[in-house]
């Protein structure tokens, strides 16, 4: 009896000792994710982005984008003064478009909202392929400093 009870102590302490030091690991692992969920530092959410190119009959085909971006409170920018300078609009490397956006901004609880949009959309470039997605830099400035923000694969959308 004495012995049965001695193995089923190894028995379950072993378990408890195993249990515990496998959970550490991805204790560790959540940690360290949970760090790099902003690019460069910035606190910065992309809420939406919309790209789309109005091919409709009787004007030029022009390229438009819209979207809303959440600033977050940071030490590396001034949350309360921070504005969109310039959208640069990247394919293949190559930057296609780039031009000062209309934007509107609000407060809501200590985040700043941004909604910005082409203002009358931009005439389709000739080395622009609209079956391919692309990239928007999104260069910000609090009067202070200047930093950017990049959206990667955003897709392109054809009205006809």
């Amino acid at each position: 009896m004495k012995n049965l009870f001695l193995i089923l102590s190894v028995f379950i302490l072993s378990i408890i000792i195993n249990g515990c030091s496998s959970s550490l690991p991805e204790i560790k692992k959540v940690a360290s994710t949970e760090s790099s969920i902003y690019d460069n530092d910035l606190r910065i959410n992309t809420k939406q982005i919309y790209s789309w190119i109005n091919r409709m009959p009787g004007s030029k085909a022009r390229f438009h984008i819209s979207g809303e971006l959440e600033l977050l409170e940071n030490s590396k920018y001034d949350v309360a003064n921070t504005t969109i300078k310039k959208v640069k609009i990247i394919q293949n490397n190559t930057t296609i478009y780039q031009f000062t956006p209309k934007s509107e901004i609000k407060m809501e609880n200590e985040i700043r909202v941004i909604l910005f949009s082409t203002i009358r959309g931009l005439l389709v470039s000739t080395i622009f392929d609209s079956d391919k997605s692309i990239d928007v830099e999104i260069q910000l400035s609090d009067s202070a400093n200047d930093f950017s923000y990049i959206i990667t694969e955003v897709n392109i959308e054809e009205a006809h």
